[in-house]
């Protein structure tokens, strides 16, 4: 028996018209979301500017909710609006202007982190992009990366095209070793993962809930380690980090303590309301069970499409595999490839309401979440193959 998809398929709308194994770029939408955005409506409709005396303390309620998911107390993350506004904040933190200057990121990182320190060379940053296979970055690339001159290591914990998981514990303590910092984008691994930032050392933390924890966008998340925190003090600054916001300090701010320092503009509301169900799911459900019955259904994935002769461009050693699988159904060179084209044959998925996506020049992403079942991975993978096949 399948407890999980039991239990809480019916908690999530989509699942009733489509097969839904795209939740590493948008989790399923839990119903309860409906409500809560009502609730919003209804507080501000009555209430008005008095609303904010239940918002401004959701930050912390949501944290709070959040920070188990990843091993963490609720006083040691924030809310940040996203990981691009994390990432430079964290930035803002640090002086690029002395020897110890680099920053060590791979070239399967998410383009906006790339994007990010690209950009603060003009702050003196110098980017070391470590070159992969495509598919997964060699532990020993980072060690031979990482050196006395590295400020930070921006490290992506699952790599988004591939589904790839990173073993980040021996680089985050190499890093340590060269007195380096680390910043894990655990966006594509949060929620189907297990996270324990306190075992593994590292420095700050980003994610958010849009994929796997199935909250929706807007809300992202970022802890930093106790022990840090009063030594950062972003450039980035905005009235609600200071200590006592509603004084309107200038012409500088006075940091707030811990983690507060971290926010800025006034927060974006709805997105608080649509995490909270899926927050409250995850946290009955425990990380550890939800990645179990995920290598179940990726090991059925595998298998599936070896019997068809889909090419996995994903790891296949669980230890170096993440939640989502990357696969081309065309075999390079046969004549069944030239018919229709991975992209299209991705299409064609989604016009019959499969709903995955196209990561080029991997394939197709396939990633389903814990409230699937084996047979929707059978029923996905057969589809592909028959689309393939047609005339």
């Amino acid at each position: 028996m399948d407890h999980l998809a039991d239990k809480y398929r019916n908690r999530f709308p989509i699942l009733g018209t489509s097969t839904y194994l795209i939740s590493n770029s948008l989790g399923a939408m839990p119903g309860e979301v409906a409500t809560e955005l009502q609730s919003y409506a209804e507080l501000w409709g009555r209430e008005g500017v008095e609303s904010w005396n239940v918002w401004f303390p959701m930050v912390d309620e949501m944290s709070a909710l959040f920070a188990p998911l990843i091993g963490a107390e609720g006083k040691d993350v924030t809310l940040i609006h996203n990981l691009t506004i994390g990432s430079a904040l964290i930035a803002s933190c640090l002086d690029f202007t002395g020897k110890r200057n680099k920053v060590v990121y791979s070239d399967l990182h998410f383009p906006t982190i790339s994007y990010l320190w690209q950009g603060w060379k003009k702050y003196g940053a110098v980017p070391h992009v470590i070159q992969s296979d495509g598919i997964w970055t060699e532990t020993e690339k980072y060690i031979e990366a990482i050196d006395e001159q590295t400020k930070l290591v921006a490290l992506s914990h699952v790599y988004f095209r591939s589904g790839g998981l990173q073993n980040v514990k021996p680089i985050i303590e190499h890093a340590h070793k060269m007195g380096a910092l680390v910043m894990l984008d655990s966006y594509q691994a949060a929620g189907v993962i297990p996270i324990d930032v306190k075992d593994l050392n590292v420095d700050i933390l980003a994610t958010g809930v849009l994929k796997w924890l199935c909250g929706g966008p807007g809300a992202s998340f970022m802890y930093v380690r106790r022990d840090l925190q009063p030594q950062f003090q972003p450039a980035i600054r905005g009235w609600l980090g200071d200590k006592q916001p509603f004084e309107f300090h200038v012409p500088d701010i006075d940091f707030a303590d811990g983690m507060h320092r971290f926010l800025t503009s006034t927060i974006q509301v709805p997105p608080l309301y649509t995490a909270r169900p899926a927050l409250k799911i995850f946290g009955e459900i425990g990380v550890d069970a939800i990645r179990k019955k995920s290598l179940t259904l990726t090991n059925r994935l595998i298998e599936r499409s070896d019997e068809f002769g889909f090419t996995v461009n994903s790891p296949r050693d669980v230890a170096r595999r993440g939640g989502a699988l990357t696969i081309d159904p065309n075999v390079p060179g046969s004549a069944r490839s030239t018919r229709r084209s991975t992209k299209q044959i991705c299409d064609e998925l989604i016009r019959r309401r499969f709903m995955v996506d196209y990561r080029p020049p991997l394939g197709i992403r396939i990633a389903p979440h814990f409230y699937n079942t084996l047979d929707e991975i059978d029923a996905v993978t057969h589809e592909m193959a028959h689309i393939r096949d047609e005339s």
